[in-house]
């Protein structure tokens, strides 16, 4: 019998949201905030993961 990951197939586990899930609105403003600070385009179809990138990377950037 071949091994399951129990953590993968245990929805009571509460892992949180699905990062590849639509970015939420509080990423979505923090994000148009931010672009609009580095003077670049904000893209409003990014997945919470990407968002999440997206946001530490242009923090990282502004300083």
């Amino acid at each position: 019998m071949p091994l399951q990951n129990s953590v993968a197939l245990d929805p009571d586990l509460g892992l949180g949201p699905d990062p590849e899930e639509k970015m939420t609105e509080e990423q979505a403003v923090k994000l148009r905030d931010l672009t609009s600070r580095a003077d670049e385009p904000f893209d409003g179809s990014l997945t919470r993961r990407q968002a999440e990138r997206r946001i530490a990377h242009l923090e990282e950037y502004l300083g």
